[in-house]
């Protein structure tokens, strides 16, 4: 028994000393950010974001942070890829953020607060679309207006 007992000794002291040889487990390093999402938009997008209203800033914003797909398409420069990119990198703090998102760069940028100074246009295709609508509904009319003034 006490052969027994010297063996488990020996045991207990050989494990507790190699766990004391070994080197603490680091813990992890918190992930850095990458330096696109660290880094500061340019002082010409700065500028550029100067000349937007409180207003025009806020709705742009909130184009950019809730907007669907189609909303955001609206944007010039933004298409189906760009528009993904976008809904990827939300949410945004402010609008200047938005260069930080692959594929928008300065002119794009540009081009979007040109539409927001514009109050949010629609896309040019997307008029002719409903005016062509529009058009045929008109026709009927003044044709039933053509047929009631021949019938008198």
């Amino acid at each position: 028994m006490k052969t027994f007992n010297l063996i488990l000794c020996l045991i207990a002291i050989t494990a507790s000393l190699t766990a004391a040889d070994a080197p603490a487990k680091k813990k992890a390093a918190p992930k850095k950010a990458p330096a696109a999402e660290t880094a500061r938009p340019s002082a010409k997008v700065e500028a550029i974001a100067k000349t937007l209203t409180a207003s025009q800033k806020t709705k742009l914003l909130s184009l950019l942070n809730e907007g669907d797909d189609k909303a955001l398409q609206t944007i010039p420069g933004v298409g189906e890829t760009r528009a993904a990119a976008i809904k990827k990198a939300r949410p945004f703090a402010d609008v200047t953020n938005v260069v930080k998102v692959e594929g928008i760069g300065e002119a794009t940028f540009a081009e979007m607060v040109a539409h927001a100074k514009a109050g949010f246009p629609q896309p040019e295709g997307k008029q002719e679309a409903t005016e062509k609508k529009k058009a045929p509904a008109k026709s009927k009319t003044t044709a039933k207006k053509k047929e009631t003034k021949s019938s008198k």
